[in-house]
Order: structure tokens, then C-alpha cells, then sequence
């Protein structure tokens, strides 16, 4: 299970938060309260807040947002469910081309099944790959996979094919 941090809890039924309160002489001017009483907390926005008459904001509601890690372990479990390849088909056909280009003058043709086989084999190799190195960062007793995690992972070795 992934490590999540818990705030602590606020109970806010208990203690109501205090508002300012005028005195009548405060009101009758219509200056509010002298400079020296004024509370320090919150600067501008809090006095223009709690001005009488002033015309109160909307409170916006912020976007529901799930604890971190919740969202990472659902994709997981989907894409554990699924067997459909991860890479797009296009871009890894392009950069085929691209390679095989720089590499020899001679092939310049891939069927269809050829591109196919190389993505799952490539696909394989790379969920292979992070696997161990998941392994490696486990072992170091850290959540995160590194960069050094993967070149453990390729250096110790594993399946050759």
C-alpha cells in the first residue's frame, strides 16, 4: 500500500472562529475602530472583509481532488486488467522508419505484422525494465523509481533474448 500523509484534523463545530464587533461609538462615526486596536491578522483583505457593507464575495468551490497516490494505484490496476499496447502505433511506426533509415540503406519496407511484433516485443522489454527496477527501489527502501534504479536494473541483467 502506498505511504500517504495524514493532516491533522480540524474540528471547527467546537470553536467557532470570533468576528470583530463595533462599539456604537465606532458606528455612529462610521470610521470603525481606531489604528491601535485594529487586529494585525490578515491585512487588507481581512478588514475589507468584515467592513460593514461591504458586498460579500461568492465562495468559489474548488474541484474534488483525490489523495495522491489514488489515482496512480486505479491506473495501475486498469492497465494491469488490459493487454491493448501502451506505445501509439504511429509515432512508434515513425520512429522505425527513422531507425532503420539511419541504420541501413537496404531495408526500407516493414510489413504490417513485423511493426506489430517489434512494438509488443519493445513493449514487453519496457514494462520487463521497470519491473526491476521497481524491484531496486523497493530494495532501497523508497517508493520512487530513479534513474540509478534503472541502470541497476539493466546492469544486473535479468532475461536475454
Amino acid at each position: 500500500m502506498a505511504r500517504t500523509k495524514h493532516p491533522a484534523a480540524r474540528n471547527t463545530k467546537q470553536h467557532p472562529k470570533k468576528k470583530l464587533q463595533w462599539t456604537a461609538a465606532e458606528q455612529d462615526t462610521g470610521a470603525g475602530p481606531s489604528t491601535s486596536a485594529t487586529p494585525r491578522r490578515g491585512g487588507r483583505r481581512a478588514a475589507a472583509a468584515t467592513a460593514p457593507g461591504a458586498p460579500a464575495q461568492p465562495r468559489v468551490k474548488k474541484p474534488h481532488r483525490f489523495k495522491p497516490g489514488t489515482v496512480a494505484l486505479r491506473e495501475i490496476r486498469r492497465y494491469q486488467k488490459s493487454t491493448e499496447l501502451l506505445i501509439p502505433f504511429a509515432p512508434f511506426v515513425r520512429l522505425v522508419r527513422e531507425l532503420t533509415r539511419d541504420a541501413s540503406l537496404e531495408v526500407t519496407r516493414w510489413t504490417p505484422q513485423a511493426l506489430l511484433a517489434l512494438q509488443e516485443a519493445a513493449e514487453y522489454h519496457l514494462v520487463d525494465l521497470f519491473e526491476r527496477a521497481n524491484l531496486c527501489a523497493i530494495h532501497a527502501k523508497r517508493v520512487t523509481i530513479m534513474q540509478k534504479d534503472i541502470y541497476l536494473a539493466r546492469r544486473i541483467g535479468g532475461r536475454r533474448w
